[in-house]
């Protein structure tokens, strides 16, 4: 088994897994890593559901990779997913969710925003990076548990080191417009990334054995995750992107989370650079883990499926 590192692709990071009569869904798949994490899973052979919040935009990602990816690869279909928006949350899982599912990929985001909410009045980064993937993942559940062999894998960030829990519950619980406090989008895509991990830990230890959960750092990628950042945003995806990692790259660490074998035993792990790596400390912290499950359950409960 070839060695995997920072520099690693996500085809490599595969590294020949197969994922023949897997089911997959990928949230954010229209744009950036989650197209070329999907279409690694589909040329794995997974039958890959595309939970994208512009159908029309999914539609087209999914037709320009039919025309490249082999006769071999697996199904693309497209589903409307609106992370901002916990309504669409219900109608998504009642058409794509019943059927055993294989792997989540929670890879949607929206980094460094200006100060605005979801439909249901939540900061827009925690609500949509957080909560939003939060309340999928649980209406999820059942699916998964119905899986022989299934993973949940969180996109989250090295940045959820700048993420602190104290202003993270602030904002979850008390002051979601920051109506009482300075809004920074760094600080509180910080918090939504540390959301992240500790989430993912927390699932972890709610979930079978047979099915496993992951967070992970993809790297600094030059993709449109940036458009918020205006002329800056412009400027970090050009200049910078010789010093940043590829798509292809940055999706790695998603692919590896998802199939490879030596995790079994690694659930809750946090991963950076196709391999095992070390979170911050509040990110370890079982008990700012277990409250923010408690939290974001009671944010979130009246707009779950009533299997969740």
């Amino acid at each position: 088994m070839a060695a995997l590192g920072r520099r690693s692709t996500a085809e490599q990071a595969l590294q020949g897994v197969s994922l023949a009569g897997k089911r997959a869904i990928v949230t954010g798949a229209s744009s950036g890593l989650g197209v070329e994490t999907t279409r690694v899973l589909s040329l794995a052979g997974a039958n890959v559901l595309l939970a994208v919040r512009n159908r029309a935009s999914g539609e087209a990602v999914a037709k320009e990779l039919r025309a490249k990816l082999p006769p071999t690869a697996g199904a693309l279909s497209v589903g409307e997913l609106d992370l901002a928006d916990l309504a669409s949350l219900r109608p998504f899982v009642e058409r794509h969710g019943l059927a055993p599912l294989d792997l989540l990929i929670n890879n949607a985001g929206v980094m460094a925003t200006p100060l605005g909410v979801t439909a249901q009045g939540f900061e827009t980064q925690l609500g949509t990076n957080h909560l939003g993937h939060f309340a999928l993942s649980v209406a999820l559940l059942p699916a998964l548990r119905a899986s022989a062999a299934a993973r949940v894998v969180t996109v989250s960030s090295s940045l959820h080191r700048s993420g602190k829990a104290a202003r993270m519950f602030e904002t979850l619980e008390h002051d979601p417009r920051y109506e009482r406090r300075k809004y920074a989008p760094f600080d509180a895509y910080g918090d939504a990334k540390l959301a992240n991990v500790l989430f993912a830990k927390a699932l972890s230890r709610r979930l079978p054995p047979t099915v496993l959960s992951f967070s992970l750092h993809p790297g600094v990628i030059p993709t449109r995750l940036t458009r918020s950042m205006g002329a800056l945003g412009a400027v970090f995806r050009s200049v910078g992107a010789v010093f940043m990692k590829s798509v292809e790259q940055g999706a790695a660490t998603s692919i590896y989370a998802a199939t490879a074998p030596e995790l079994a035993n690694e659930s809750g792990a946090y991963l950076q650079d196709s391999g095992l790596a070390k979170a911050s400390a509040e990110a370890n912290d079982r008990e700012l883990g277990e409250r923010l499950w408690s939290v974001s359950d009671a944010l979130v409960r009246d707009w779950l499926p009533a299997s969740a």
